[in-house]
């Protein structure tokens, strides 16, 4: 493999990635492989499938003085990818019980998971999957397993052929080490899985379509991982396209609300960026420097989520938490440090 393509979608900004393709086109610089996150994937089976304007299809000129457009989108849906999920809103508030005994009740029944329903057809689906395992291009995407807090990846057959066999080794169940001094390294991501509608669709799963009924039990793989960079170490030359800039510039620091939701949504995208973006530097310097070395690394973490209410105590739970994970890994830590 030479050359690799990473496109990091986001909601309103897959235009980036859209007049990144069709440069290469125009430029007939043609990857050997292509990662893609969220709305990127779409972008990314028009580009494939030969489409001649990538932004005929993905810009409405329509919109383009229509100062409302973002707000009726909120209201409305946007056409033939999403819609408010009223019917579900209210067949939640008219299901019994009606009453309940502390405050998650009531936000379940008027604050719910679901906001919008996914309105794609089956037949757009289909058409992206067959246009991934048609490809003479690796493709690669991720997906999430919210409950198991690991990726998934789905990849065509030219994907699997050119990453690194190791990448195609099925990984199904925790992984515990047979060194005593690592102990429990907890859940690897799985092999590279085939492509198929399902996995599409669970690729394509919003936070905001609820996580009742996810495809495959995944959602959008870009909650995890933003952009996928780690697995293209084997390539010569990589263009990562992210729509995200690195900072936000001393006269554009958030003064409202909304600045800092934004704010939030741009930090939570961009940390997962640079951590993969980091590691690919780190090994280019190892290499270039001679100086590899393997590090044991031991993760002190909770089991569950922190809870929205609770970012302002501290309490003691979360300190004997803390406590109890890390004795028995000191433990181990010191016993193989005294078997060296």
């Amino acid at each position: 493999m030479t050359l690799a393509f990473a496109l990091a979608g986001l909601g309103g900004f897959n235009a980036h990635g859209a007049g990144f393709l069709q440069a290469a086109r125009d430029s007939d610089v043609r990857p050997d492989l292509v990662t893609a996150t969220s709305g990127q994937i779409v972008v990314l089976a028009a580009y494939l499938a030969g489409k001649p304007d990538l932004k005929k299809d993905l810009i409405d000129p329509a919109l383009k003085d229509d100062k409302f457009a973002q707000l009726r989108t909120l209201l409305f849906g946007y056409r033939g990818v999403f819609e408010p999920a009223t019917a579900e809103a209210w067949a939640r508030l008219v299901t019994p019980p009606w009453f309940g005994t502390d405050i998650s009740f009531y936000a379940d029944k008027l604050l719910p998971a679901q906001v919008y329903k996914p309105t794609r057809s089956d037949e757009v689906i289909d058409g992206i999957a067959d246009t991934f395992n048609h490809s003479e291009i690796g493709v690669v995407f991720n997906a999430y397993d919210p409950v198991a807090g690991t990726g998934r990846l789905f990849g065509n057959e030219r994907a699997r052929a050119l990453l690194p066999e190791e990448s195609n080794v099925p990984v199904l169940h925790e992984q515990y080490s047979s060194d005593p001094r690592l102990g429990h390294q907890g859940p690897r991501e799985e092999a590279i899985l085939p492509i198929d509608a399902e996995a599409v669709k669970a690729a394509l799963w919003l936070s905001l379509y609820g996580f009742a009924g996810m495809p495959m039990g995944l959602i959008d793989g870009a909650y995890h991982r933003s952009c996928i960079v780690s697995e293209l170490h084997t390539c010569d030359d990589l263009f990562v396209c992210r729509p995200l800039a690195k900072g936000w510039g001393k006269e554009g620091l958030p003064r409202s609300y909304f600045d800092v939701q934004d704010w939030n949504t741009e930090m939570w995208f961009s940390v997962g960026y640079k951590a993969e973006i980091d590691a690919m530097k780190r090994i280019n310097s190892l290499i270039r420097d001679e100086r590899m070395k393997a590090v044991d690394m031991r993760e002190i973490e909770p089991e569950t989520p922190a809870g929205y209410f609770n970012y302002f105590i501290e309490r003691e739970a979360v300190f004997q938490r803390a406590y109890d994970d890390a004795m028995p890994k000191f433990a181990a830590y010191k016993t193989g440090r005294a078997a060296r």
